[in-house]
This record gives structure tokens, C-alpha cells and sequence, in this order.
């Protein structure tokens, strides 16, 4: 017995060096039980021995070598998810005259740096003025879209793009403006960089064909050279924001219905498009989820996992839609790329909204960046990171970013 005592000891010493701070749960001090509690003690005692029989198996199994243990117990002990150090967000600065990027510590949210995003100016409820921003995989490298010159003969907007990075600590460094975006006169519905830093995705629609159509340009940031596949003559759908999966490969994206009455467009499925694949056409690729609906909820925003094996998505439904108040039921859904199917709900979120806020909580709702590790950045009700494929899947923390009563429209780690 001493032995295995000491080899209980050494484990969970073990265990609590891999720990991290950051992820703990605060402790809570539990609640006081009603008269019955004394009858539930031999069965909390049989609990306690047979926990202290898994635990003391469990050291015993990790001090086997490796060739003797379980497969499923050396997947688990491959290594520990970590979250991102950093995120970085748009918003208004102090004197409402602009707009900055502002670099936050994923752990608390608090303001490790900022600077300013040239010629972006803020509105009332997204408080990122048409910013748009997104990060490698290596949570140092980003870039800032800005969307601006407009003139009374253009219906569409100017995208230019500013790379800047951040130092081991956080600090940013100074916005680099790289070459003007290759089409002007468009709709930008959000950017994507490559995990590697070297590809720029750019979903938009073309504002100067007669007929504007939706598009995916590709920007190689290397060499300078841009593809683009565009959607059908006449068609009414667009790709909504990117994101990238299969070592810089496969691109998916909403299709979304841009004929939809009202501020948002509707999806109608997740395409995925491989950019290895000859030609230009937009629609050629994989389509999943053609209705747009999940567990009864309509598909908002979706972003594919960097393996490319699944696909998080958010969902929206309003329970009472003639009502004055609104009550609106909001998830977050694993599927498999695929198929489409559902694998799991990941986290379920039910408020209550006037006209006016519903309308904005709807174009707002999205998964905004997908960390390596199983972390997401996302707006539901409240902004914050979502574990997807972490350790605790469907666990969320809310974090700061703007005031209250607006919401994060694009976020990046």
C-alpha cells in the first residue's frame, strides 16, 4: 500500500504542474443541505472509496510504459489544449472620432495594447465601423480590413488591408498597409488569413458588374498574385465571412440569400471550396446544409476547423416573432464537414429583446475565429471564448470588448 500511496502522490503532483491558472473554475462554497443529508452518507462514502479505486487505477495505469497502457489513456495525455494568449478586436476610441484595434489576454480581458485603424469611422450599434479583422495560426500575425471611399457615382466600398503584429507580450506594432485590394467598388462580407500568414481569402460581392455578384478572392501575400471565383451571372447568393481548413486548402463559407428583406441576409447552406481545384466557379464545390437550419435554428455564421473535419455554426430562432418582446433561443452546433450532420450542441443561450435589439442581436450573431486548440471566439448573447474541442467542450467565459448594448462583429486570435 505505501507504495501505491506514493505513486498516487507523484501523480497527481504530476498533474498539478500541468495545470493551467487561467482555466480554473473559481471554487464555490456549496450550498447548505436539507435534514435528509445524514441518509445519503454511506452512499457518498461507497462514491468517495470507488473515485479513490479510479483515481488510484489511473496512477497506476500512467506509471506502465507506454506500450502497456490503453490507447484512449495515451491520447489523453498527447498534450493539454492551451488557450490563445491574446485577441484582438476593433472598436471606437476613447473620443468616438475613430476607430483602434485593441489587443486584450485571453484569460481576463484586460488591455494590453492599441492603435489606431486609418480612415475607419464607428457606428451606433457594431462599434467597428466596418473593420474587419483576422489572425494566423501562430496568435502574433493579423490583419485589419477597412472598408471606405465611397463616391456618389460607386455603390459599393473600397477595401484596404493593414498587417500588424504583436510582440510575445502582446505589445502591437505599427499598421503596414499592403497593396490595394485587386477590385474596388465592392461589398465586403469578411476576410481570412491562411493558418500559415501567407493567403488572404476575401468574400464579397462585385457592386461594378451590371448585375453584382457574389465572390472569393484569393491574395498571396507572398507573391502578389490574387484568383478569384465568382458565383453565376444573375444569381442572388453571396459568400459570407471565410475561414480556412486543410493546411491552407479548403475555404468554407455561407450562402447567403442577399433577395432576403431587412438588414441580413439569409443562409442558405455552408459551401466548401477547394482552392486546388481547377476553374473559377464559386458554386462548384461542396454544399452542405442546404436547408440552413440546425436542431430547428437557422445557420447565422459558420466557420470550418482547421483540420476540415468539422464545421461550428450559429443558430438563431425566435420563439414569438409577432410578439413585441421577442424570445430568441441562440446555439452552437458541432457538425461534421462531411455531411453536414449534426455531431453535438455545444451551448444553448435563451433572452428576451424589443424589435429594435432583436434586429440587432441578429446581425450580429457569429463564430468569429477558431484558435488551433478547440477555442472559439464568439457573439452570442454575450461576446466571449467557447471551448468546441478543447477539453471542456460547450464551456464558455464571457470577456470584455465593447460597451454594453453593442456587439463584436469581427474578433481574431
Amino acid at each position: 500500500m505505501p507504495d501505491v500511496e506514493n505513486l498516487l502522490r507523484e501523480e497527481l503532483k504530476r498533474a498539478a504542474e500541468r495545470v493551467q491558472p487561467e482555466l480554473l473554475r473559481p471554487l464555490q462554497v456549496p450550498t447548505r443541505r436539507p435534514s435528509w443529508r445524514p441518509r445519503l452518507l454511506p452512499l457518498a462514502a461507497a462514491a468517495a472509496a470507488a473515485v479513490i479505486a479510479v483515481i488510484t487505477a489511473g496512477a497506476l495505469v500512467a506509471g506502465l510504459p507506454a506500450a502497456h497502457q490503453p490507447a484512449a489513456h495515451q491520447a489523453a495525455g498527447s498534450g493539454s489544449a492551451s488557450l490563445p494568449r491574446f485577441y484582438v478586436t476593433t472598436s471606437s476610441t476613447p473620443d468616438g472620432r475613430g476607430i483602434q484595434a485593441v489587443v486584450r489576454t485571453s484569460a481576463s480581458g484586460q488591455v494590453v495594447g492599441t492603435v489606431p485603424v486609418p480612415s475607419a469611422e464607428p457606428v451606433e450599434w457594431a462599434d467597428s465601423g466596418g473593420t474587419f479583422v483576422t489572425a494566423a495560426a501562430d496568435d502574433r500575425s493579423f490583419i485589419i480590413g477597412v472598408q471606405g471611399g465611397q463616391e456618389p457615382t460607386k455603390v459599393g466600398l473600397d477595401l484596404r488591408l493593414f498587417r500588424f503584429a504583436i510582440s510575445a507580450a502582446g505589445k502591437p506594432g505599427h499598421l503596414t498597409e499592403l497593396a490595394p485590394a485587386p477590385m474596388p467598388n465592392e461589398t465586403t462580407e469578411g476576410i481570412a488569413l491562411s493558418p500559415d500568414g501567407k493567403l488572404l481569402a476575401v468574400s464579397l460581392q462585385n457592386d461594378s458588374s451590371p448585375d453584382a455578384v457574389g465572390a472569393i478572392q484569393v491574395l498571396d501575400l507572398v507573391t502578389g498574385a490574387t484568383r478569384t471565383w465568382t458565383a453565376p451571372a444573375h444569381s442572388v447568393y453571396i459568400p459570407g465571412p471565410p475561414s480556412w481548413a486543410d493546411g491552407s486548402r479548403v475555404i468554407a463559407f455561407t450562402w447567403l440569400n442577399a433577395d432576403q428583406s431587412g438588414l441580413m441576409s439569409a443562409p442558405r447552406g455552408i459551401r466548401l471550396l477547394d482552392t486546388a481545384a481547377p476553374g473559377d466557379n464559386l458554386v462548384a464545390g461542396t454544399v452542405i446544409v442546404p436547408s440552413g437550419v440546425v436542431a430547428a435554428g437557422s445557420i447565422v455564421s459558420a466557420m470550418i476547423t482547421p483540420d476540415g473535419r468539422d464545421v461550428i455554426v450559429v443558430t438563431w430562432r425566435d420563439l414569438t416573432p409577432q410578439a413585441r418582446t421577442h424570445t430568441v433561443v441562440v446555439q452552437f452546433a458541432e457538425l461534421q464537414a462531411s455531411t453536414g450532420r449534426l455531431v453535438r450542441l455545444l451551448r444553448t443561450e435563451t433572452a428576451r429583446y424589443d424589435e429594435v435589439d432583436v434586429t440587432t442581436l441578429e446581425v450580429s450573431l457569429g463564430v468569429l475565429s477558431l484558435g488551433p486548440q478547440g477555442y472559439a471566439l464568439v457573439q452570442g448573447v454575450q461576446f466571449g471564448w467557447l471551448d468546441v474541442g478543447g477539453p471542456d467542450p460547450g464551456r464558455f467565459t464571457p470577456l470584455p470588448a465593447v460597451a454594453v448594448g453593442q456587439y463584436v462583429n469581427f474578433a481574431a486570435w
